[in-house]
């Protein structure tokens, strides 16, 4: 049974404030699956927002290349702050639903 939405931005959220806890921007990898995982949650498709969730937390020795699969490879890396700030997007939208 898929998670419900409350749930997934409040697995984003833990996942970003971890990122900006440790004072550092997310790596390639991190930061693009973490951007498609909200994309996926502000769509409503939780199945593919809870897995992309899931291969953000992937760690580096595990990840077969520098980029999370099916990303361009010229595609620009998000920072902190833009994962932040649409995270907030997503959240407010859901408050006003």
């Amino acid at each position: 049974m898929p998670i419900s939405h409350r749930t997934l931005i409040e697995r984003a959220d833990r996942f970003v404030r971890s990122i900006e806890n440790a004072r550092r921007e997310p790596d390639r990898w991190e930061g693009l699956c973490a951007l498609h995982a909200l994309a996926d949650i502000a769509a409503g498709r939780t199945v593919q927002a809870e897995a992309r969730l899931a291969l953000a937390k992937t760690p580096p020795i595990v990840r077969v290349s520098p980029d999370p699969p099916h990303v361009p490879v010229d595609c620009r890396q998000p920072t902190t702050t833009e994962l932040r700030q649409e995270l907030d997007r997503i959240r407010a939208h859901a408050a006003a639903s």
